[in-house]
């Protein structure tokens, strides 16, 4: 596959069953996204959406390491998404969860974001570290002081949301895909 062009990445990161995937979802609070600014459920989802005439973000709810995925499975699936013919994108965009600890095949997190960052190039990534988690859970701050000093290593931009609520977020993640 060719090498995709890759503006923006956002990574949300967490532990299982932390809320990731239903705070991606609430990215669709955006109208750009066609949802009419309500969130859709999950098995309505599509996984591409144009964002302009010449851009489109892939979207991807489920994290590698809960389909069980290895790091090159990954990166080919999204290279293999985001160079589609299909679509004949210039410029692509991603939003995808990340578990914070390493699966069985899988690497932790923030080394998965080092492995897009080299493999893909992208202009900016941004990660979000859920914390409270969707039931109130906090990182423990070796946690939190580890992810942070992974994610900065690779120039990412880092920003932390409290993720007890399913809506509050959804613009802070849309607005990262705003280039007007």
């Amino acid at each position: 596959m060719g090498r995709s062009h890759i503006e923006r990445a956002l990574f949300l990161l967490g532990e299982p069953d932390t809320g990731k995937s239903t705070q991606l979802r609430s990215l669709f609070l955006d109208r750009r996204l066609g949802s009419n600014g309500r969130i859709p459920r999950k098995p309505n989802l599509k996984d591409t959406y144009p964002l302009s005439n010449e851009r489109w973000l892939y979207v991807r709810l489920t994290s590698p390491h809960e389909a069980d995925e290895t790091e090159d499975d990954f990166l080919e699936k999204c290279d293999a998404k985001m160079s589609s013919n299909v679509l004949r994108a210039s410029r692509w965009n991603f939003a995808g969860a990340l578990q914070l600890t390493a699966g069985s095949k899988l690497a932790k997190g923030t080394d998965i974001v080092d492995a897009f960052a080299k493999r893909f190039a992208p202009e900016r990534i941004r990660a979000v570290l859920l914390s409270p988690d969707r039931h109130g859970n906090y990182l423990s701050k070796s946690d939190q002081h580890q992810a942070i000093q992974s994610l900065r290593s690779v120039g990412t931009e880092i920003i932390m949301v409290d993720a007890t609520s399913r809506t509050a977020n959804g613009l802070v993640y849309a607005d990262f895909f705003d280039f007007t």
